[in-house]
């Protein structure tokens, strides 16, 4: 009897074997559970050196933004308040001379005068030669329309315009020029004017302050000189007062530049 209870009970278990063990293998089994239970805990990920919890920055961030750029205006007005010279439109250097303002290098020549007033009356043609045949109010009437012009096209600030020379300008940079480089008759008779800086210059480096063609200052009086002259009329104080809108061909013109 108690060998044949002992059967059934190895066939119950035999029959019952594989239920447990697939019970056993399931991830949801509590056998599966007390396993995971008495594993060892996952060591932490350590954080990468410098890592934080704030997002990273945008590397896009503030890109297509224009950088900050100094008014053009301001810029302009700085390069000719310095007391430095300057190179205009027409190409005409401007040389500082220390009385606060500029003065043109060379007389204009006709190349400049016709730029600006679309016409040229000189009797004596050459693109580098010293416009002449010109009235006082026609060499005003020049620089003014210079100054118009740059303003419009932003190339000189509001502040500053073109001018005849006052007799006392004239007088200051003009010096002690001497006649060894003037273009005159005193040495023998020309027929015509020369080239604009085709002999020396003075202290401040400008050319042909004495000789080559008188030139209008404000008021109608011309002073300097010209190819022409000779004797008295090359003194550095002679004074030449002309009549107003009359032409003659052996006065032109130098241009100052100030600020108001």
């Amino acid at each position: 009897m108690l060998l044949e209870i002992a059967a059934v009970k190895r066939t119950t278990f035999a029959a019952l074997l594989p239920l447990i063990l697939f019970l056993s293998a399931r991830p949801g089994s509590a056998i599966a559970d007390d396993a995971k239970a008495n594993a060892p805990a996952p060591s932490p990920v350590a954080k990468a050196a410098g890592d934080t919890n704030t997002a990273a920055a945008d590397p896009n961030k503030g890109a297509g933004q224009p950088p900050d750029q100094e008014d053009p205006k301001a810029k302009l007005l700085a390069v000719f308040k310095a007391e430095k010279p300057i190179t205009n439109s027409l190409g005409m250097f401007m040389i500082w001379v220390p009385q606060h303002y500029r003065v043109s290098r060379y007389e204009v020549t006709q190349g400049e005068f016709e730029q600006v007033m679309k016409t040229n009356s000189s009797k004596f043609p050459g693109d580098r030669h010293p416009v002449e045949n010109v009235t006082c109010e026609e060499a005003g009437e020049f620089c003014k329309k210079l100054t118009k012009q740059e303003q419009a096209d932003g190339k000189l600030p509001d502040t500053f315009y073109y001018a005849l020379p006052s007799e006392a300008q004239w007088d200051f940079y003009v010096d002690d020029a001497t006649l060894d480089d003037a273009i005159t008759s005193f040495r023998g008779d020309r027929r015509n004017p020369e080239n604009v800086g085709s002999l020396g210059t003075n202290k401040f480096g400008l050319y042909d302050v004495r000789g080559n063609v008188f030139e209008w200052c404000s008021g109608c009086v011309a002073r300097g000189g010209s190819w022409r002259t000779f004797e008295d009329w090359l003194a550095i104080r002679f004074r030449y007062i002309g009549t107003p809108g009359r032409r003659y061909d052996d006065i032109g013109f130098r241009c100052v530049l100030m600020e108001q």
